[in-house]
């Protein structure tokens, strides 16, 4: 009954534009990385060093989103992904290493001025509803761009070329589209009175945020553990099952494909069965135990659906606790609280991308059992501290 009023359309097209091009470059970068003759310390390290350069942006976005709005912020780091990938399709390394600092400094900017620009664009009480609708879109993308890992396979078949060269030819069709969804976030509303307040109390804004630095603190954990085996699953599936985009696009874009259609739906499941926060953890707690099994298994199609499942469940309500980390501060600070919240995931998962590509060489198998053990820690901890919110939650859907 939201959905007329939850979500702005050019939101909608930003988010699905982009999630193309992501899902497309999450699909080829590991197989065309190996084929450059990339080690997995390597691939970590490039990943690692990426993640750790969004720290800066990061920080500088959540102030700019408070004083100059956040649409611009998003146009800016749009702009900048796209040009990452025309450094990358040059296949000459040092070109690829900058392309992957550019790469940290756009998703920086992006990342956090998306998720400010979404919970500016509608009502507060709405806003579980509207972040699920943005990520389902930006999702729903995704898995276009992951079926899409087949084109290369396709094109070095057809014209007879190598397949990294493939690869490298079909990196450049992102940075259209990245730019395509930079021109749009120009036309998001956002529901937000720019004032002259200075930097000072912007920065001030860092201060005082109470019970959200548990969410900033758990940020840390899981993003550190996904970094570890997830970040840099591509690369395992290749060294474990000799893999190509095609079999790896298939298998993200039909996780991305069932998410999107889920995402749509989890807002009304929460409102219906105990709120946000109990559904998230619910979820996220059941998807555990296949994180292990995806270790204890040598067969590609048990493994990836292990893997499917997994995916879906640890992701599918991620929408429903964003809204409600955002609501625990007033909307002028939510540029500085939104940069805390990526900042939390970025900040360890450079140490934790680059460690887990090293353990890659080690032990394939190390980087999930030790993720595993991350989220269930750092869950454990939300679903102590926000226990009153769970039960508070649950009141109200009987009454």
């Amino acid at each position: 009954m939201y959905s007329h009023r939850a979500v702005d359309k050019f939101l909608l097209a930003v988010s699905l534009i982009n999630g193309i091009g992501s899902g497309f470059s999450w699909a080829i970068l590991a197989p065309y990385l190996r084929g450059l003759g990339v080690s997995g310390a390597l691939y970590g390290l490039l990943g690692g060093v990426s993640v750790i350069v969004s720290v800066f942006s990061t920080l500088s976005a959540g102030v700019l989103c408070d004083l100059y709005g956040s649409k611009v912020i998003a146009f800016t780091g749009l702009l900048l992904y796209s040009s990452s990938f025309l450094l990358f399709s040059t296949k000459y390394f040092p070109l690829i290493a900058v392309g992957y600092l550019v790469l940290g400094f756009s998703r920086g900017f992006t990342s956090t001025s998306i998720n400010v620009l979404t919970s500016r664009s509608a009502n507060d009480e709405i806003l579980h509803y509207t972040f699920s609708y943005v990520r389902a879109s930006s999702t729903l993308g995704g898995a276009i761009g992951s079926f899409l890992g087949w084109v290369p396979v396709i094109i070095a078949g057809v014209l007879d070329i190598d397949l990294v060269s493939s690869y490298g030819f079909s990196l450049l069709a992102i940075a259209p589209l990245s730019i395509m969804s930079a021109l749009l976030a120009l036309k998001v509303r956002e529901s937000y009175r720019l004032e002259s307040i200075g930097v000072k109390k912007v920065l001030m804004g860092f201060r005082g945020l109470g019970r959200f630095n548990y969410i900033v603190l758990v940020g840390m954990l899981i993003g550190f553990g996904a970094a570890m085996s997830i970040h840099n699953i591509g690369y395992y599936f290749t060294v474990k099952y000799g893999v190509t985009s095609g079999e790896l696009g298939s298998i993200f874009g039909l996780q991305q494909l069932i998410m999107a259609f889920m995402m749509a739906k989890m807002p009304a499941i929460a409102d219906k069965y105990g709120g946000p926060l109990k559904v998230y953890l619910v979820a996220t707690y059941s998807s555990i135990p296949l994180l292990i099994a995806m270790t204890l298994t040598n067969n590609y199609v048990v493994a990836s659906m292990f893997y499917l499942i997994r995916s879906i469940l640890m992701n599918v309500a991620n929408p429903l606790y964003t809204a409600f980390a955002m609501r625990l501060v007033p909307v002028d600070k939510r540029g500085v609280a939104g940069s805390l919240l990526s900042l939390s995931w970025n900040l360890p998962a450079g140490i934790g991308r680059a460690i887990g590509g090293a353990l890659l060489d080690i032990d394939l198998e190390a980087p999930l059992r030790l993720t595993a053990t991350l989220y269930i820690i750092g869950l454990t901890i939300i679903a102590i501290t926000f226990k009153e919110n769970i039960v508070e939650s649950r009141k109200n859907t009987r009454s």
